[in-house]
């Protein structure tokens, strides 16, 4: 089940697709609510449906009734632009060198524990969105990260419960001004900076319920740019997975409905320049496509 937010001309909703159509789920919600709800709920964001209880089983019963009321098709929208799955987390958690070919190509052995950073959230951008290059930096690189999306509030969560706090997936490209990133790890800076810039955090196209990834550590992953494959690898090779990044993070910090993980980047790093069209791409969730452009 795959959920994306959406902006037509007239308004903000939330989209689903469903045997390869885009319901607007908004409205469908909006008339399931009147019949079996006592009020209407209206949610206009993926964001507020966070706090229903059991999402899949809420939005697969909205789907029976749509399908038995005969408004699959009156629902189905065709025009639209894709908002990022996640508008304004609360913090955006990064993982590095959690591959280890890639922690190899950049000079490093794999970490004991994990390595954490965060990415400012006004650095997200959606789907078809353009990634903007300051014309005063050197080296800009994608990095394509499958995104864990959290579904309630975690601390101190051990590993064997931490899948519970998971809602979805999604796609990060980690867009990372590798110049300032080198230049601030020679003098033991962190990591923020370089990975902050305005735009250089795209996100989606979808957000997918949990329950629809068989395994998330078993995912094809690859980032193709002006359609050459540059990054080509599978989630099973991360090294540290995502209950004990879970359970690591939340030892430090309390996670929020909506916050977002990115797992980590596989090898094959390389520099983008304006002009550039570059494709994030995770098997069972999708392609996450954005064109460079210059400052």
């Amino acid at each position: 089940m795959k959920l994306l937010n959406c902006q037509s001309n007239t308004e903000t909703f939330i989209g689903l697709l469903i045997e390869d159509k885009t319901l607007n789920i908004t409205k469908g919600i909006q008339a399931f609510s009147i019949i079996n709800e006592n009020g209407i709920r209206s949610p206009r964001l993926i964001e507020e449906l966070l706090d229903i209880e059991n999402l899949p089983l809420y939005l697969e019963r909205v789907i029976i009734f749509l399908k038995h009321h005969g408004l699959v098709n009156t629902l189905t929208v065709d025009s639209f632009k894709i908002l990022p799955p996640m508008i304004k987390p609360s913090k955006i958690i990064a993982l590095g060198r959690n591959y280890l070919e890639h922690a190899r190509e950049t000079g490093y052995s794999a970490p004991k524990e994990p390595i954490f950073f965060s990415k400012a959230v006004s650095s997200i951008i959606g789907n078809e969105d353009n990634i903007i290059y300051p014309n005063w930096l050197t080296r800009v690189d994608p990095e394509v990260e499958l995104g864990v999306i959290i579904g309630k509030r975690a601390k101190n969560i051990p590993e064997e419960k931490a899948m519970d706090y998971v809602l979805g997936y999604t796609i990060v490209n980690d867009v990372t001004a590798r110049d300032m990133q080198t230049e601030d790890l020679s003098i033991a800076n962190p990591w923020f900076r370089s990975k902050s810039f305005d735009t250089f955090c795209p996100l989606g196209p979808y957000l997918v319920l949990k329950e629809y990834i068989k395994d998330p550590h078993n995912l094809d992953i690859e980032l193709r740019v002006n359609g050459v494959i540059r990054q080509k690898d599978n989630t099973r090779n991360l090294i540290f997975k995502i209950p004990k990044i879970i359970a690591f993070i939340t030892r430090h910090m309390t996670l929020e409905p909506g916050d977002i993980i990115a797992t980590g980047t596989p090898s094959g790093i390389a520099p983008i320049r304006p002009g550039d069209v570059v494709e994030a791409e995770i098997e069972g969730i999708g392609v996450l496509k954005n064109t460079v452009i210059e400052d």
